[in-house]
C-alpha cells in the first residue's frame, strides 16, 4: 500500500548567462551541488512551508 499521495512537484531551474566565462560556470556549478547551498534551500523551503497549517500534515522531500 502506498504510504502517500502525491500532491504536487515542482521544478526549480537555474539558468546562466551566456556571456559568463568558463570559471564563473564553475562556480556557479559548485554552489549548486554543494551541500551548504542544498540544506539553506531545504530549509527555506521547510520555513515557507510551515507558514500554512493545511500543510502540516504533509511530508516533503528535495531530490536532485
Amino acid at each position: 500500500m502506498a504510504r502517500g499521495v502525491l500532491m504536487e512537484e515542482f521544478h526549480l531551474m537555474v539558468y546562466a548567462s551566456q556571456k559568463l566565462r568558463v570559471d564563473e560556470y564553475r562556480g556557479i556549478r559548485r554552489t549548486l551541488l554543494g551541500e551548504r547551498f542544498r540544506d539553506a534551500l531545504g530549509r527555506a523551503i521547510e520555513e515557507v512551508v510551515r507558514r500554512y497549517p493545511s500543510l502540516d500534515r504533509t511530508r516533503l522531500t528535495l531530490t536532485r
